[in-house]
């Protein structure tokens, strides 16, 4: 079987450009015979001619013109492609790295993590996901990504592999003049003078604070949802209500944080955890490293802010793994 090689096919690009077989070849550094030969191999794999030979400069068919116009795009493929493969000799721990993070961490410090894991000599690529933390998850069984930053722990699914990063309680979040009129009152009474503002159903946080609701035995009516943090502290900046969020949520909506006050969750507490999630066999040697990257961003970008947010926070209340 005759073979088209990138070669002949770059070839073929020359001769549309100059219209010459014979500069074709002196640009390729060929012979004209050489290069004549490649044409007509190339022409024959293909079932057509690739020139009109009856016009001077020789002139591309439409068949023609598109061998020519693909040559450059492979010929950088291919350029691209061992570039990488160079890359990946010199440094073998490195790969192409696809990584689903939950939206509070792609709104926040999501571009660091991603950032330090290429510059880091981890990963020669990172295709970073942002969105809810199912959407992880179905992604992880397509194996369209290799792993989660999430706090769903896919505890229905089988064959994964998770590692603690850190752990953040639930607040209260609430309209700053409306601080000091919450402060005493129970969770029940909160929820009775004023609307809550809930993460979306869809979400892991949103599940997790229903069923604290549940409970304890409360039911408040359901008036606004949000699957994202920024539009939930938004909301709550506005005056429409109170929600229950964690403080890395509220950090996603630190545009609108100088409005809300964060206040400790009144009565018994509960708290997410974010993980990285893999599945099981899979990035044995770089899940630890990885792990390192995310809890050293969160040291030095995301407590610094939350700190400041949420003053009363102790360390053992939000803890890194």
């Amino acid at each position: 079987m005759l073979d088209l090689d990138l070669k002949t096919l770059q070839l073929v690009a020359a001769i549309a450009e100059t219209g010459s077989v014979t500069s074709a070849a002196e640009r390729a550094g060929v012979t004209q015979s050489a290069a004549s030969q490649a044409l007509r191999r190339a022409e024959a794999l293909i079932g057509a001619p690739l020139f009109d030979r009856g016009r001077r400069p020789l002139t591309p068919t439409a068949v023609g013109r598109m061998v020519a116009s693909r040559a450059h795009d492979l010929a950088r493929d291919a350029a691209s492609l061992l570039a990488d493969a160079r890359a990946a000799a010199e440094l073998p721990g490195r790969i192409d790295l696809r990584i689903g993070l939950v939206d509070s961490l792609a709104g926040t410090i999501g571009a660091r993590i991603v950032k330090e894991l290429a510059d880091g000599a981890l990963a020669l690529s990172v295709t970073a996901w942002s969105g809810l933390a199912h959407s992880h998850a179905e992604a992880l069984m397509r194996r369209e990504i290799d792993a989660a930053l999430t706090c769903d722990p896919m505890e229905g699914l089988a064959d994964m592999e998770r590692i603690l990063l850190f752990r953040e309680p639930y607040v209260l979040i609430a309209p700053r003049g409306a601080a000091d009129e919450l402060r005493t009152l129970t969770l029940r009474e909160v929820l009775e003078s004023r609307r809550l503002v809930r993460h979306s159903a869809r979400s892991h946080a949103g599940r997790q604070v229903e069923r604290h609701l549940e409970r304890m035995g409360l039911r408040p009516p359901r008036a606004f949802e949000f699957d994202t943090s920024d539009a939930l502290v938004a909301m709550v900046a506005t005056g429409m209500g109170v929600a229950i969020t964690t403080p890395l949520c509220l950090l996603q909506g630190l545009a609108h944080a100088a409005a809300v006050v964060a206040l400790p969750l009144p009565g018994p507490g509960f708290s997410r955890d974010l993980l990285l999630t893999m599945r099981r066999g899979d990035l044995e040697t770089l899940a630890p490293r990885i792990a390192d990257v995310a809890r050293a961003v969160a040291r030095s970008h995301a407590l610094p802010q939350i700190s400041v947010m949420v003053p009363w926070l102790t360390s053992e209340s939000l803890a890194l793994a």
